[in-house]
């Protein structure tokens, strides 16, 4: 059998930096990878290429929502004639794994080797959890139907904040095992191993194509300036939820990577076929004005609302 692990996390919180680590614990045995973007351009799957991983990129929307809920599917087949032994699944930070169950019911007919569901592990972020828990279900459910839980950053807030983020997952998961770490360090294949899934029912997804926050890509052909890159992200970050992509600067190719007003940018020296932001509103369709305002003043032509 070929033992399914989800990653699920909100957003920001470290699921890449998870991911690579566990790639690197797992290099000697044979394993997938599907990645899921909530935007149009899969930035994770780039950060995680590597020599002998077989990634399934799934972009533009949640795996447990029916906008992409068959392509999902699809991937879990095509999977399963790889002879793998482990295919391990980073969500959307958005992603609401509720109906996990339902859609592995879905698949059981046509798969080759067959799957065993190990279980969710969520990754929370210990400095902004408590201020995004209540902004959409997904947050909830993600830790209803996980086996374990690792509040990352810690480095980053006192005891305080630690002591009140388990408080508040245990109010929704009594039972589920809490790791508190720093860069996701953790002994991972322990972790994995034990890992068991949640006593949980399948239910419907909250992720759907009506209740999707709104997405925009915003795409650049040219070198923009990075000094006015930090002010357009200073001036937009607080209507979103997430910002991430890639762009070609004065100072060199660059990784962006925000989480509401958190912005970090990196240089990025791997090869990039399109130079874009994916940002999701967390303010809706009125993003579109602010949006285009700033882009007005800041670059013109040279980054674009697409």
């Amino acid at each position: 059998m070929t033992k399914i692990i989800l990653i699920t996390g909100f957003l920001g919180s470290g699921k890449t930096t998870f991911m690579k680590s566990l790639l690197d614990a797992y290099q000697d045995k044979k394993v997938g990878v599907i990645v899921n973007e909530f935007g149009d351009t899969n930035v994770d799957a780039l950060t995680l290429e590597k020599e002998g991983i077989i990634i399934e990129e799934l972009a533009n929307g949640s795996i447990f929502c029916a906008c992409i809920k068959d392509n999902f599917l699809q991937s879990l087949i095509l999977l399963s004639q790889r002879d793998l032994e482990y295919v391990f699944i980073e969500a959307s930070g958005l992603s609401d794994p509720s109906n996990i169950g339902q859609i592995l019911d879905t698949i059981k007919p046509r798969t080759v080797k067959p799957y065993f569901y190990k279980g969710a592990i969520c990754i929370v972020d210990a400095d902004s959890f408590l201020d995004l828990f209540d902004t959409l279900l997904a947050f909830e459910r993600q830790i209803q139907y996980s086996g374990a839980v690792i509040i990352n950053n810690a480095d980053l807030v006192d005891q305080e904040r630690i002591d009140e983020t388990i408080e508040q997952i245990r109010l929704v998961n009594n039972n589920i095992p809490i790791y508190v770490t720093s860069y996701c360090v953790v002994d991972i294949p322990k972790l994995v191993e034990s890992l068991t899934d949640s006593d949980e029912l399948p239910k419907e997804s909250s992720n759907t194509i009506d209740s999707r926050p709104q997405t925009f890509t915003l795409k650049s052909n040219t070198t923009l300036s990075y000094d006015n890159l930090v002010k357009f992200l200073n001036a937009i970050s607080a209507s979103t939820f997430r910002i991430k992509g890639f762009l070609e600067t004065d100072q060199g190719q660059v990784l962006v990577d925000a989480v509401g007003e958190n912005i970090d940018i990196k240089p990025w020296d791997k090869k990039v076929d399109e130079h874009e932001l994916v940002v999701i509103s967390s303010v809706g369709i009125k993003i579109i004005s602010l949006l285009t305002n700033q882009l007005d003043i800041y670059f013109k032509d040279k980054l674009s609302l697409i």
